[in-house]
């Protein structure tokens, strides 16, 4: 027979030890469930959204999503959605309906996986990957493209089918260049591991000695993400929508939400590569602002340049942005692993 106080002592080492459990689940989950995981990203996609189209209205003297709901034209914004949510979703008749259907939903899902990787404080990251975080991030996002000619291809229109093509010629551009920048931010930090190139971060942003390679994978993030002047694929004046031209509905939105979270995800990899990720600046060195309010700050920032290059830089043409990746992003990318192999072997105080 167990006395009371075994029972009651018996009884609390019980729940102790359920509620460390149940505190582990929440913790292990809240990566993937708040940032950067689900949460978040619906959150940018919406906030974007919202201050891209006020910021482009202001720029633009378009008063809809300046003044519809009066306070920040917010109602611009949950008016869209409704409507884009309530519209029939319209199949071309001599479409491949499957490959129609789950082209649109696989997009958001591929760039969503890659930020998986993306560490937004030294232990808070949904998977570290083996210490392989980069290569995988990368060999992920790269499986996006595809998604833009399967829709092409599948809707079996003719401006899809161009739209689909260029997406493709402007990724093969983009991402060579890509690749080439972040490997000479693996030689400066000595890992593929993204946390480990965080940290090693702690003297100096690798934007100072990387900034060449800085500029190129800025670019390349551009046209990854069909941003102006890259958004070639979409162009309405030569090819009605591009690929996403025979979309509707909610899959029409699903499409364009996928731009947004692909932004958000080289945005992050930029960030954790060049902007010391979760880190502050040094000169400030501040203990009062979190790991994640750094990267919140630092991805504000980025998205605002962003934004506004679309008020300023005219759309250019294919074989100009193809001509740009090509002759000189490729080199660019190739003489930044050049510096980056020279200051690891003969300036290593530097990093």
């Amino acid at each position: 027979m167990y006395t009371l106080n075994e029972i009651i002592g018996s009884l609390t080492k019980f729940i102790g030890n359920l509620w460390q459990f149940i505190f582990q689940m929440c913790m292990s989950l809240a990566p993937v469930l708040f940032i950067p995981g689900l949460t978040f990203i619906l959150l940018f996609v919406t906030v974007v959204i919202w201050f891209e189209r006020k910021y482009l209205a202001h720029a633009m003297l378009r008063m809809g999503p300046v003044y519809a709901g009066r306070v920040f034209g917010w109602l611009q914004c949950i008016a869209d959605f409704l409507k884009i949510l309530t519209k029939e979703i319209i199949v071309p008749s001599d479409a491949d309906k499957t490959l129609y259907y789950l082209a649109p939903i696989l997009l958001p899902i591929v760039d969503g996986l890659a930020i998986a990787f993306i560490p937004v404080a030294p232990d808070w990251v949904i998977f570290r990957g083996f210490g392989y975080g980069l290569p995988l991030f990368l060999a992920i996002v790269s499986l996006g493209p595809l998604c833009p000619l399967i829709a092409g291809w599948a809707a079996n229109n003719k401006y899809t089918v161009i739209g689909s093509l260029r997406a493709a010629y402007m990724c093969i551009a983009a991402e060579i260049p890509l690749l080439l920048s972040a490997a000479g931010i693996a030689i400066l930090a000595g890992s593929f591991d993204l946390v480990d190139i965080v940290e090693a971060q702690s003297k100096m942003w690798f934007i100072i000695p990387g900034f060449l390679g800085a500029l190129v994978f800025f670019i390349g993030i551009l046209a990854e993400a069909e941003r102006t002047p890259f958004d070639i694929s979409v162009a309405e004046q030569e090819i009605v929508f591009g690929w996403r031209t025979e979309y509707s509905g909610i899959l029409f939105m699903l499409t364009m939400m996928a731009e947004y979270i692909s932004l958000l995800a080289w945005e992050l990899l930029f960030i954790t590569l060049f902007l010391g990720g979760y880190k502050g600046p040094v000169i400030f060195g501040s203990p009062f602002i979190s790991n994640i309010a750094w990267v919140l700050i630092k991805l504000g920032i980025l998205t605002a340049i962003i934004i506004l290059l679309r008020t300023v830089f005219p759309r250019f043409r294919l074989d100009q942005a193809i001509k740009i990746g090509w002759r000189y992003l490729i080199p660019l990318a190739i003489a930044n692993i050049y510096i980056a192999i020279i200051i690891k072997l003969f300036f290593p105080f530097v990093v």
